[in-house]
């Protein structure tokens, strides 16, 4: 056991160190899910005054807003099931009255078969908007571009292309240089009227989960060295 077996030692090397941090990973994922479970619990709510806000507020933020609803441009994203039903989410600009700032508004979900254009329609007075800020939704794998057309109001989308999107709202939308469309979307609360079917609900692995998971990588860790050692001896002794 004086001279390792070079191969075999850094074989077992790299798996160990693989190992032990995909561990750590998943303990610092249950921290993260700990974190999004209390804001998702969290009833407080911030009044936007600053542009930079909701930058810094952190995912599912409650949030409230001033300002107005813009009918055009309005995204509808294709292929949003819910209940075994094909339909859309809709997202509608809202600009934020005294901060020249946009936001894109998931107003919710609506039925494909029976979608007609007349249900987007919204009313452009001021308002007190609540919700929960989120990032855009995004797709594992996204197949092709999505294409953006300016002269349409009401636009179907397959996947929600933030940069793209940024673009073209600002184009249509700003008339000055400071104006800003946000990064991320506001999810509009329930209680909100000119909006559709809302269960903003999103699925979060427990953070006793990660933690088992954790313990799993640990033990094979353990488990892998001792077989590495039994090894090693077993090789010491065949020699002698």
């Amino acid at each position: 056991m004086k001279n390792l077996p070079l191969i075999p030692t850094l074989m077992v090397l790299f798996f160990v160190i693989l190992m032990v941090n995909m561990g750590f990973w998943q303990i610092r994922r249950a921290a993260q899910k700990e974190q999004l479970i209390e804001l998702l619990a969290d009833e407080n709510v911030t009044k936007i005054t600053q542009k930079s806000q909701i930058q810094d507020l952190p995912k599912y933020a409650n949030v409230k807003l001033k300002g107005h609803f813009v009918d055009s441009p309005q995204l509808l994203l294709d292929n949003q099931v819910d209940e075994g039903q094909q339909g859309y989410h809709a997202f509608t600009p809202f600009v934020v009255d005294d901060l020249n700032l946009i936001i894109m508004v998931n107003r919710g979900w609506l039925v494909k078969n029976k979608f007609s254009d007349e249900q987007l329609g919204i009313e452009s007075n001021q308002i007190t908007l609540m919700g929960k800020l989120n990032t855009p939704p995004k797709v594992g794998i996204q197949l092709g571009e999505i294409e953006l057309i300016q002269e349409r109001a009401i636009q179907v989308i397959t996947y929600y292309e933030e940069d793209k999107i940024k673009r073209f709202v600002q184009e249509r939308l700003c008339k000055s240089l400071d104006c800003v469309v946000s990064s991320k979307i506001l999810m509009m609360a329930k209680s909100q009227p000119q909006g559709f079917k809302r269960d903003w609900k999103p699925i979060v692995m427990q953070p006793s989960k990660h933690i088992a998971y954790a313990v799993q990588w640990f033990a094979m860790t353990l488990v892998l060295i001792v077989i590495f050692v039994y090894w090693l001896r077993k090789q010491s002794v065949a020699k002698d």
